[in-house]
C-alpha cells in the first residue's frame, strides 16, 4: 500500500513538473518597455504596474541633459533608480538623446565633437547611477541627402568609435539602432557598414523603422548582432509605434526568425506614440506579449 502511495506521489510530481516546463523559446525571454509616451514620468505606480504585468525590463529614454544642470540630472536619475529597485524592475538599457546637438553624424567636426561630448557625459552619469546593461544610440538625425550620405556615415563611424571605447570602459555594450526614412542605418546593409570594425558595438532592432526591407530579411542579414529590440507595429508607410498586431507585421514569422537567429530576448516595447488604432497602456502591453507568445506556440505545434 505504501508503495502505491509513493508511486502516485511520484507520478503527480512528474506530471506537475512537466506541466511547469517552458513550452517555447519565448518563455525564456524577458519582456519590458521603453518609458517614452506610455509612462513618461516613470512614477512608482507605473513601475509597480510593469512588474504586475510581467514586464520587468525597462529602457529609459535619457533626458536632454543639455537643458538641465548636473544636479538636476543626478536627482532625477536617483529617483528613477530607487523606484525601479522598489518595484523589482531591471533597468535594461538607456536610450541616449538624439537629434539637434546630439547628432553624431554632423560633418562639422566642432559640432560632431560636441555631440560626442554630450553623449559621453550621459553615458558616464547613467552608468554611475542607474547602471544599465546596454546603451542605445541613433547613428544620425535627418534629413540626409544622397550627396552627403557617405560623408555622414564617415562622421557617424568616427563618433561611434569614440563612444564605443568609452562604453567599453564602463563595461556596457553600445547598441546602434536602425532608423527610418533618410536617416543613416535605414537598411541592414548600411547599419552593418556603420558598425563594421568598431569594437563593443551591436544592434538595437527597431522593427517599426524598416521602410525598405522586410523584418525577417533584416534579422537574417544581421544574425548574431541584435542585442535589443524596439517592438511595435506600423503600416510600412512610416513609423507608427502601434501595439503589435494592429499593423502589417507578421509577428509569429518575425519572432520565429529571431529565435532561429539565436536571439534570446528581451522583448522590449517602444509602442504608444502613434495613439492609433488603440491607446496603449502598460496592461495592454503585458496582455499583448502573452498573446504573441501563445500565437507562437499555436503556430509551432
Amino acid at each position: 500500500m505504501k508503495k502505491i502511495h509513493l508511486i502516485i506521489a511520484a507520478t503527480a510530481f512528474l506530471t506537475m513538473s512537466c506541466s511547469q516546463k517552458k513550452s517555447s523559446p519565448l518563455d525564456y525571454w524577458k519582456a519590458g518597455s521603453a518609458n517614452d509616451d506610455v509612462f513618461i514620468e516613470m512614477t512608482q505606480e507605473e513601475m509597480d504596474a510593469l512588474a504586475k504585468n510581467d514586464l520587468p525590463y525597462l529602457e529609459i529614454d535619457w533626458p536632454y541633459s543639455a537643458k538641465k544642470t548636473q544636479e538636476e540630472m543626478e536627482e532625477w536619475a536617483i529617483k528613477v533608480k530607487n523606484r525601479a529597485d522598489k518595484a523589482g524592475i531591471v533597468i535594461w538599457s538607456v536610450h541616449l538623446p538624439f537629434g539637434g546637438p546630439y547628432d553624431i553624424s554632423q560633418t562639422n567636426d566642432t559640432l560632431r565633437q560636441r555631440a560626442v561630448e554630450l553623449n559621453m557625459n550621459d553615458m558616464i552619469l547613467s552608468a554611475k547611477i542607474v547602471a544599465p546593461e546596454k546603451f542605445v544610440i541613433h547613428p544620425s538625425a535627418e534629413p540626409i541627402s544622397n550627396e552627403e550620405r557617405a560623408t555622414r556615415i564617415v562622421a557617424s563611424k568616427k563618433s561611434l568609435q569614440e563612444l564605443a571605447a568609452k562604453a567599453k570602459e564602463l563595461n556596457i555594450p553600445l547598441l546602434v539602432e536602425n532608423l527610418p526614412r533618410t536617416c543613416l542605418g535605414n537598411t541592414s546593409t548600411e547599419l552593418l557598414e556603420i558598425i563594421n570594425g568598431i569594437d563593443n558595438t551591436a544592434i538595437c532592432f527597431d522593427v517599426n523603422h524598416l521602410l525598405i526591407e522586410p523584418q525577417v530579411t533584416f534579422v537574417k542579414n544581421t544574425k548574431g548582432k541584435i542585442q535589443n529590440t524596439h517592438m511595435s507595429d506600423y503600416d510600412r508607410k512610416n513609423e507608427r509605434h502601434w501595439l503589435p498586431g494592429e499593423g502589417v507585421i507578421d509577428w509569429t514569422e518575425l519572432l520565429s526568425a529571431l529565435v532561429e537567429s539565436g536571439y534570446e530576448g528581451p522583448f522590449i516595447y517602444e509602442a504608444g506614440k502613434g495613439k492609433k488604432p488603440n491607446i496603449v497602456t502598460i496592461q495592454s502591453l503585458g496582455d499583448r506579449w502573452k498573446k504573441l507568445k501563445q500565437d507562437y506556440v499555436n503556430m509551432n505545434k
